[in-house]
């Protein structure tokens, strides 16, 4: 997560798995490499699957789980934004600022020495109070709890 700006009227965050983006890339290169070195040597049965089947599976695969992520917080509209973006489209929230209570940090254990972190907003609101999802998924590292704290700390501002 990066914070792109962070002004008294205006707070932007954005989320980009690049590492993962660029690790099913390099898959789809190297199989479709590998699979026209088979295909040119004749080895027709190893070229399809390197070749087609590989590259649809990683490729259907980047486009479900690679997208991106924007959060802008905007005190001069009164609004929270919440862009996400994929190769399918683009899908846009939009919650008034004045519901903002805090940001805060959802954890998921995926054993016991294995948490991944994603920054949730707490709205108010009827019980129970709203908890938006900034980012769908989970990611290690303490990026989410420094987003969140950016958050707070900005929006303890105004």
């Amino acid at each position: 997560m990066k914070i792109l700006k962070n002004t008294p009227d205006r707070f932007e965050l954005r989320f980009v798995p690049w590492i993962l983006g660029i690790a099913f890339s390099a898959v789809i290169l190297v199989t479709s490499g590998a699979g026209l070195r088979s295909l040119l040597s004749g080895e027709w049965k190893d070229a399809f699957v390197l070749f087609l089947i590989w590259p649809v599976f990683v490729g259907l695969a980047f486009a479900l789980m690679v997208r991106r992520d924007d959060l802008i917080l905007d005190r001069t509209t009164g609004t929270i934004e919440i862009r996400h973006r994929t190769v399918f489209g683009r899908k846009t929230e939009y919650f008034d600022l004045a519901r903002l209570e805090q940001a805060s940090t959802q954890t998921h254990y995926a054993n016991d020495s294995n948490r991944q972190h994603r920054v949730a907003l707490i709205l108010s609101g009827d019980h129970p109070k709203d908890v938006i999802n900034v980012t769908p998924v989970y990611s290690g590292g303490p990026d989410a709890k420094r987003a969140a704290d950016a958050i707070n700390a900005w929006h303890k501002q105004g």
